[in-house]
């Protein structure tokens, strides 16, 4: 009986995967009209996206609106009653479903079933593509000058990095967000003392604090700090566009490695498109694009390409970070966050 069961099963999990196949071949056909998105992805990524996007469905008209996450989430909340996107394409993370959640559409991509173990749509709402790690980017120059040698968070203490070390503020950013679960993680956990201890010393140390992501990759290298908190596909495609005079680290302690999503607005007025840019998003050639853009797919999928800056995650000390306790008290981490930051903040 149990042998027979077990076939009856086989079965049933085959059927589903070739149907499964079935609709994301035929993804393509049809799609007309408009789409309007929010967006927190770089230009270069948007383009390279839409492109192919467009090659699959030509007569979908996108526009978009780029902002920051925060600053895209608050748009959607605010809009709520008359909705004027229909997706929010990138900056959404698992932490997001707790304060944000009632606003996204259910919707599960067609090609969900391809992406990796941890990055599967279980909520009904958030479309991963892509898997992001976080990291320090440091100035060669000024490191060098200073005679210090940065390699994780307790480096950052060094005196001599008082008004040097730069990142964006993570009660917006998602990319900061992910620096500050980071930090949380490799300390025991947001309820920490060690680390909330650990973050008034940094704020003590004068860091300094910013409201665009895309700042501390940029002045780093530029030389107006020593170390910026950032992330690794934006210093993966400022390294790979030429420029030059520093480098990225993985935190010696520990790097945790998050999902990074898209969504459908509730009460979309182009519902079927925007349906249609989930399923490319986790396509081949959506995929594709994240690699492109110098950025991990999350698929399974064998893609080919890709930055030779991108390190092997295997020399990295990567962790797992406890994502459901941080998006269940990610609202009570910003608070405490912007606490300390009153107290004990240089700017």
């Amino acid at each position: 009986m149990k042998k027979a069961l077990s076939i009856v099963l086989i079965a049933l999990v085959a059927i589903t995967a070739v149907f499964a196949q079935a609709a994301s071949e035929t993804q393509a056909e049809g799609g007309s009209g408009e789409l309007i998105l929010y967006t927190t992805v770089s230009q270069a990524h948007y383009d390279i996206a839409i492109a192919k996007f467009n090659e699959l469905y030509p007569n979908i008209k996108v526009y978009y609106t780029y902002g920051g996450a925060g600053d895209c989430k608050a748009r959607i909340q605010a809009e709520a009653s008359n909705p004027q996107a229909d997706a929010m394409f990138g900056g959404l993370q698992y932490a997001d479903l707790a304060a944000y959640g009632e606003y996204f559409d259910t919707y599960v991509s067609v090609n969900d079933y391809k992406m990796q173990e941890g990055y599967h749509n279980t909520s009904g709402k958030l479309t991963f593509h892509d898997i992001q790690i976080p990291c320090l980017v440091v100035n060669d120059a000024l490191e060098a000058e200073l005679g210090i040698k940065v390699t994780g968070w307790n480096s950052l203490l060094d005196p001599a990095l008082y008004g040097k070390v730069v990142m964006a503020n993570p009660t917006s950013s998602s990319s900061a967000w992910n620096n500050l679960q980071c930090l949380l993680t490799d300390f025991g956990g947001w309820e920490s003392e060690e680390a909330w201890d650990y973050i008034a010393k940094l704020m003590q140390n004068g860091l300094v604090v910013v409201s665009s992501s895309s700042v501390p990759g940029k002045s780093t290298l530029a030389g107006e700090y020593v170390v910026g908190l950032s992330y690794e596909p934006a210093i993966v495609k400022l390294l790979d566009a030429g420029t030059t005079g520093g480098h990225m680290v993985f935190w010696e302690e520990g790097t945790t490695s998050v999902g990074f999503a898209s969504a459908i607005i509730k009460g979309a007025k182009n519902l079927e498109n925007a349906k249609l840019f989930m399923d490319f998003l986790q396509s081949d050639e959506g995929q594709q694009s994240y690699l492109d853009a110098a950025a991990r797919p999350a698929t399974t999928t064998k893609l080919e390409g890709g930055s030779p800056t991108m390190v092997d995650l295997s020399t990295i000390n990567v962790k797992v970070a406890d994502t459901e306790a941080l998006a269940k008290n990610n609202a009570a981490i910003k608070e405490k966050w912007n606490e300390y930051w009153a107290k004990y903040g240089k700017n």
